[in-house]
């Protein structure tokens, strides 16, 4: 008999905007996951961006030829 140990979850509510909602369930839709999905990866990304800035590091938007076009700022 295999034992499946699923991994603790904690459950949050969530007061949105209409509009907030709207991203989320557009994004969610644009990367075929659901909205815990969409969550999930905005987290990492933010934890990537805020590992950067602490070590004086940058986040940019390259084009297909690597020409840097967008800083991200504010984070």
């Amino acid at each position: 008999m295999t034992t499946q140990i699923k991994p603790e979850r904690i459950k949050i509510n969530l007061d949105l905007s209409p509009e907030l909602y709207e991203t989320l369930n557009d994004i969610a839709q644009k990367i075929n996951g659901d909205n815990a999905e969409v969550l999930l990866k905005a987290i990492a990304l933010m934890e990537v961006a805020v590992e950067a800035k602490q070590t004086g590091k940058h986040i940019w938007i390259a084009d297909e030829n690597q020409n840097l076009e967008t800083e991200i700022v504010g984070i």
